[in-house]
């Protein structure tokens, strides 16, 4: 049997008859030895490199970036390009820059970079060699100065509201040299995560973006940057930008923004900028909270209605309001208490979860039964005040049981009487809805206070919140920037190239952005909304990656010196629309 299982190893294995036959035109190709080379690249990235050519993209990084080309041949520009154009490859894994050479096999890279390149020009070292000159010559600037094309080159209107908000990004690795004595580059160390890793270190990103979601600034910050000083400063950079129009924006920021030395910096200029935050409820002696109570106690509430983006949403919050000024800090400012009538369902979600939370602390506190009567009254006092400002009026009662217990065996002639146990066991015997804490509760899920310096002549109080509502275009910014091919985790060694490799990741989201910003402005132009989405519904609000899928089913497909455009849905159409609404088709064109 040895035997007979050395020679099957040593016999060449071969397909079935059946097999050979079905690959013998194959087998006369390659035999043949006449290979065409082809390559297949996604339209979004033709469409990124527009993009980043009507920014002026090229201009901004070979003018400001060192270039040493005995230690690289490609320009800094194309080498950053590559870094740009990864995140739109795929949705699904991370690309981290020892992988981009990887990435790019398969695609067109003279479609791509203009120029004869070799996948082996965007290796690991080259890359970060260009991070390393991207710090030198600052990031954050480089940022803006793109960013800013986007108004003139794009012709976007410019917006004069600003939104600002901060995020952590977790690392991998030690960064010891965060930690050697008189370091005073970025700080990767831990904070407060909003990652929810507290157990990682990591750095944190400051953004600015307008009202449409654009990215202006951007900045880089140690991992323990606390919202309110980088607001501080953000602030701070805005006013030496603008100078004296810096009046004529609006700062909107979380409830972060509002405390005593950040007001004493916004109106530490002549023309303070002017800003929208949500007032914390800790702040100059529970100001939020007074003005809440002063509210409804008034009840002379403003019926301001649906207040955001789809006002035909079944699920749109209507909403009411109540302003009111004050005097901070020897400063005037508007205190806004809005109320939504979206609170019931909250209420009795927080009512239920409380009752349930108070039935099984009972059973818990009181699983066994007491000796004697006072200690069973000491104990309920004690779970009464634990739960003193409960939702509910509770009830306890003690209840005596008592038990005989008998020796065991057959009772004898002298057998002794059985002897009496008494225990006291305490039980559930009510729960009452306390109206006042209820109504309290209700007052809290339903309402919050807006605070603003910006006058009533100016604003009222709907256009101040649909204002702030607006925060949420950052938020959806900092999504993206956290999707797994852009920036979930960090692993560079060299603080300087994690700064260098965020801004470039910002370009990535800035594209992003703008392709949907311009989109959604064509749209509006359109007398009816184009049949172009998935399953040929009509497109409308687009999103970023709505936009991208659609734009997944397309390529070009490169074969020798010809190019020809391929699409998985068969429908062209779809493609030349989706390009004319980006601004980059036309029949002429």
């Amino acid at each position: 049997m040895k035997k007979m299982d050395q020679k099957a190893k040593s016999k060449k294995l071969s397909p079935s008859a059946k097999g050979t036959k079905n690959f013998k035109k194959m087998s006369q190709l390659l035999n043949a030895k006449n290979f065409s080379q082809k390559t297949e690249t996604p339209v979004v990235l033709v469409v990124c490199r527009e993009f980043l050519d009507i920014l002026g993209f090229d201009e901004i990084i070979n003018d400001n970036v060192r270039w040493d080309k005995d230690q690289w041949s490609v320009s800094p520009a194309t080498l950053a390009r590559s870094i740009i154009l990864t995140p739109f490859l795929r949705d699904d894994k991370r690309c981290p820059l020892y992988r981009i050479e990887e990435a790019l096999e398969g695609l067109d890279l003279k479609l791509l970079f203009g120029g004869n390149y070799l996948r082996s020009d965007f290796n690991d070292d080259h890359l970060a060699k260009l991070l390393d000159r991207i710090a030198e010559a600052g990031s954050t600037g480089l940022f803006s100065r793109i960013a800013a094309n986007s108004y003139v080159n794009f012709k976007i209107p410019v917006s004069h509201i600003l939104h600002a908000d901060t995020t952590s990004h977790v690392f991998y690795g030690e960064c010891e040299v965060c930690e050697q004595e008189g370091y005073e580059g970025l700080n990767v160390t831990h904070g407060h995560s909003k990652d929810k890793h507290p157990e990682l270190k990591q750095v944190m990103t400051g953004m600015l973006t307008d009202e449409y979601g654009i990215p202006v600034y951007e900045q880089t910050l140690d991992g323990n940057t606390a919202d309110s000083t980088w607001f501080k400063s953000a602030i701070q950079y805005l006013q030496r930008l603008f100078g004296d129009g810096c009046s004529g924006y609006t700062f909107i920021a979380d409830s972060k923004l509002v405390n005593k030395k950040n007001i004493e910096v916004i109106y530490g200029d002549k023309d303070p900028i002017r800003f929208i935050s949500r007032c914390p409820s800790n702040f100059n002696s529970k100001t939020a909270e007074k003005a809440i109570k002063q509210a409804y106690l008034l009840n002379d509430w403003e019926d301001i209605g649906i207040c955001c983006e789809d006002e035909k949403s079944k699920r749109a919050a209507r909403y009411d309001a109540q302003g009111f000024v004050k005097t901070i800090y020897k400063n005037e400012f508007r205190l806004v208490v809005v109320k939504g009538d979206d609170a019931e369902s909250k209420v009795k979600k927080s009512i239920e979860k409380e009752k349930q939370a108070i039935v099984d602390d009972v059973k818990k506190s009181f699983k066994e039964p007491f000796s004697c009567e006072p200690d069973a009254e000491k104990e309920i006092g004690a779970f009464l005040k634990k739960h003193k400002n409960s939702l509910f009026d509770i009830k306890l009662s003690v209840e005596k049981v008592v038990t005989e217990k008998r020796s065991r065996g057959r009772p004898s002639k002298d057998q002794k009487p059985p002897t009496i146990i008494e225990k006291f066991v305490v039980k559930l015997d009510k729960l009452t809805e306390n109206e006042k804490r209820v109504e309290e509760c209700k007052q809290d899920k339903e309402s919050f206070v807006l605070i603003t310096n910006i006058p009533v002549d100016e604003e009222n109080n709907k256009q101040i919140l649909q204002d702030y509502k607006k925060q949420r275009v950052i938020e959806t910014n900092f999504e993206e920037l956290k999707k797994p091919t852009m920036v979930s985790t960090i692993f560079l060694e060299k603080p300087e190239r994690i700064e260098a490799l965020m801004m470039l990741l910002h370009v990535s989201l800035l594209i992003r952005v703008l392709m949907r910003v311009i989109t959604r402005m064509n749209l509006k132009n359109e007398s009816e909304p184009p049949l172009i989405d998935f399953a040929g519904r009509p497109l409308m609000n687009p999103t970023a990656d709505k936009l991208l899928r659609l734009f997944s089913l397309h390529s070009v497909v490169t074969v020798g010196d010809e190019h020809i455009i391929y699409s998985k849905s068969g429908k062209a159409d779809h493609l030349r629309k989706l390009l004319e609404l980006l601004g980059l088709h036309s029949e002429t064109g």
